[in-house]
Order: C-alpha cells, then structure tokens, then sequence
C-alpha cells in the first residue's frame, strides 16, 4: 500500500512539473488531465481499502486513511478530472480572446496540478500541525491560479485570499497548540503528548476540559475562514469571481470540503471530550449566519460568478448546520451535501466560464437569450442551477430535505421555519437570475457568434449533473453504506 499512496502522490506532481518544464501546450493540456483520471481511478481504489481494511496506515501512522478521508478524496479526484477537462477548452479560448499570456498558460497547468496536490494529501495527513500546513500551502497554489489571468483585480483579490485565510490558519494553529497543551498539563496523570487526530480521539476524555472548549471556538474561526464560514467568507467572492473558471471550481467544490474535513475532525475530538452539545451548539449557531450571509449575497449579486460563489458559502452554512443538528439524519444528510455540492458547483462555475467567453462579461443584466444563442450550455446551466439549489429529484433535495428532518427530530422548530426561509429565498432569487439569463429577450449585438463551444466545454457539465439526477432518484446501497460508516466516526 505504501507504493500505491506514493504513486498516487507522485502522478500529478510529475504532470506539474513536466508540463511546466516542457513548455509544450497540447502536451501540458493532456499529461494533466491523464493525471486528473489517474488520480480519480486511485482514489476509488484508496475508498476500496479505507473500506475493506477500515484504516489505511502507514509510515509509522504519519498518513492514516479511514472512510471520511477516503472520502474527500475522492471528492477531490473528482472535481480535479471534471476542472482538467474543462480547462482544456477553457485556456485554448483564454488563448484565442488574448487573455493568456504563453507564460500565463504554462503557469496554469503548473499551479493546477500542484493544488490538486496538496488537496488530495490534507485528507492522509494524521498530523493536525501539518495538515495546518498542507492547507497553508493550498493557499499559494491557488493564489497563483487566481491571478492566472493578470489583471489589477485579480492581483487584488489574490492578496486578500492570503492574508484574510493566513491570518485565519494562525488562529487555527494556534487552536491547535492549545489542544496540545490540553493533553499536557503539569501534573495530569494521563498526559496525551500527540497532535494525531487518531490518539487525540482515543484519549479525548484526558484532555483538560477549558482549554479544549476554547480551542475548539479558534479551531471553528481558523478553519472557518477557509471554509468560508461567515463573517470569515469576506475573500470567497472575490477569489472565485476573479479566478479562472475551472479553479473557481476547484475551490469551491475541493477546497472548502477539504477544510471542512479538519473542523469535524476537531469535532469529534471535542464531542468526546466535552459531550457533543457544545461543539453541535457552535456549529449550528456559525452555520444559520453563513446561510444567512450566502442567501443576502445571492439575492443582491450582479455578477454570476460572484453570484454561485455566494451559493457556495450558502451550502457551507447548510452543511455547517447539517453536522451542528448531530445524529444520523443531520449528519448524513451534511455528507451528502458535500457530495452534492462537489457536483453541482463544476456545473454552475462551467457555465458561468462559457458564458464570459461568450458575451465577454460576467454582468448578470447583460447576459441575456442564452437559450437562443448557447442552447447546449443553456440546458445544462438550467437544469444544474435546479439541482443545485435542491429541487427534486437530485441528491441535493434528499441532503436538504434529512437536514430539516433532523432540525424538527431535534425539537427545533424556530431553527427549522429560519432554514426553510432562507432556502425559500434562496431557490427563488437563483431561478429568477438564472431564468432572466437563460430566456431573457436576446439582445442586439450582431458580434455574439450564436453556437456552443466545442464538446469539452459541456461534457464536463453533462457527467455531474446526470449523477446528480440518478442519485436523486436512487442512492446506492455501497454509497449509503459508506456515508452511514462516516456518520459514526463523526458523532460517535
């Protein structure tokens, strides 16, 4: 197993480096995206293991793999395939327009294979000191992604995602020197001198109580940052929206259930330490204001990227509130929103890269009669927006429909009316958006050339958003089995 994990690693940091070093465009396009499908094909394998051995562990434990880690890779492998696909009809249009520089394009592949990287190792790191710095390092990958194409608000937003997600992981570092110290306190018989999630988890309950509870609170903020939790999300939009479309994707849809994935593994730890009230207590207090931040933002946005980055910090807040309500339905229901959501989001942020190609703006009110002019990526943008804001039958409806089942199981009912409002508003403000975008009377620029790009700039719609539909339909047994394994190392 050590080969494999080795040589799962290495695969997309040979296409980074050599697609860089070669310099050749065809070259770079296609050795990235074998790496993508590498990737995707070993990380089935890795949840193969995960589940038939329970734990992968090697290098004396320093990576240790179980089911919830298996599983945000393979939600990374996935997200990474559909971006690499899509960015080959995105750059060569990039190149075309005179946005992308030769050196821009080189650059690109090589950052993206790079922050794919970093995010397929957070989730094998047993460490939380380095897996703090594995996600430091998914910060200057992506940064360099953000301003792939130079531009004065590029760099801007750039700048900001650094210093507002670096001044956050401090704090999460810091949260994490606390719990340390938690397990170390002079004169304790039961002193706990690991950082290892898996020792940290088995001897909890030895942990000094007060300084957990408030290392947990700096955990949530620190995280909470990358994840794009409010009121730390203030660096989300920006990125997103400047950010080459494949890597909006790959942030939205990769990067914040990455980060995600530490703070409930802090949960855990905490829960048991603690009773799980506390930690459920703060997530679901962070998760109602994130929801309630990504719905403002989605009613007042004129900007479609902007305007499904907003969406995004919005399924945070629902997934937040999912893990915060606890027990099997809530818990469930916020792992298969993290699985809707790293499918629906590729659609949305694919769509949006079309269009700008398209109509050479991000404008909502100057996007109009898609319909009549794209009707592929109409389609597929219409029928994605559907599922992403859970209309049934899609999976999204089934993760949103067990977190509200959980909220009134719960005795929840103020919360429950709140959710349901603000998905109400949510579901309208998103179709009267995408509505006015999608059939909007068509405007008058005779230069808009009416037809969809090539093949590759809607396949990578087309795959997601019809799993999306089956799964709405039918969850597989192997799928419903796995998520109900996660359920019971995060809540038990």
């Amino acid at each position: 197993m050590k080969i494999f994990i080795i040589t799962f690693l290495i695969i997309p940091l040979f296409a980074s480096l050599s697609s860089f070093i070669i310099k050749n465009k065809r070259f770079a396009e296609y050795i990235s995206l074998l790496s993508s499908f590498l990737s995707l094909f070993g990380a089935f394998i890795i949840l193969y293991f995960s589940i038939s051995l329970k734990t992968i562990s090697i290098f004396n434990s320093a990576i240790v793999i179980d089911k919830f880690s298996a599983y945000i890779i393979l939600l990374v492998g996935i997200v990474y395939f559909l971006s690499l696909m899509y960015s080959i009809s995105y750059m060569r249009l990039a190149m075309e327009d005179e946005q992308l520089t030769d050196k821009e394009f080189n650059r690109y592949y090589l950052f993206l294979n790079l922050f794919a990287l970093t995010m397929l190792i957070a989730p094998m790191i047993n460490n939380m000191a380095i897996y703090l710095i594995d996600i430091e390092l998914t910060t200057i990958a992506s940064a360099f992604l953000v301003i792939a194409e130079v531009t004065e608000k590029s760099i801007e937003a750039a700048w900001k995602y650094i210093l507002i997600v670096s001044s956050g992981i401090s704090l999460a570092l810091l949260g994490t020197i606390l719990f340390y110290l938690s397990g170390n306190i002079p004169g304790s018989a039961n002193a706990v001198s690991s950082l290892d999630w898996t020792t940290l988890r088995l001897n909890a309950v030895y942990l000094n109580k007060d300084i957990v509870r408030f290392a947990f609170v700096l955990i949530v903020i620190g995280l909470g940052t990358k994840v794009g939790l409010s009121p730390m999300h203030t660096w989300l939009p920006d990125a997103h929206s400047e950010a080459p479309s494949p890597i909006s994707s790959m942030l939205s849809a990769s990067l914040l259930n990455t980060a995600m994935y530490g703070i409930m593994r802090y949960f855990n730890i905490t829960g048991k330490n603690l009773g799980f009230n506390y930690p459920q207590t703060i997530m679901v207090i962070i998760g109602l204001f994130t929801i309630f931040t990504g719905v403002m933002g989605i009613i007042n946005q004129k900007s479609t990227k902007r305007l499904f980055a907003y969406s995004s910090i919005e399924h945070m807040g629902i997934i937040s509130l999912g893990f915060g309500l606890g027990g099997v339905f809530g818990t469930f229901g916020a792992l298969l929103q993290m699985f809707g959501h790293s499918l629906a989001k590729p659609i949305m942020f694919f769509g949006s890269g079309n269009l700008l190609h398209k109509y050479k703006t991000k404008d909502i009110k100057k996007i109009k009669g898609v319909f009549y002019i794209m009707p592929k990526t109409a389609f597929l943008f219409s029928i994605g927006v559907l599922a992403l804001i859970g209309a049934p039958p899609s999976v999204t409806f089934i993760s949103e429909f067990l977190i509200i089942l959980q909220s009134l199981k719960n005795g929840y009912y103020i919360i429950t009316i709140i959710l349901i409002s603000l998905l109400i508003a949510a579901f309208v403000s998103l179709l009267a958006k995408v509505g006015s975008i999608v059939f909007g009377k068509e405007g008058n620029d005779l230069n808009i050339q009416k037809g969809d790009f090539g093949f590759l700039s809607y396949l990578p719609m087309v795959l997601p958003l019809a799993v999306l539909i089956i799964l709405g339909f039918y969850i597989p047994e192997n799928l419903y089995n796995l998520l109900t394994g996660i359920t019971h190392i995060i809540i038990k």
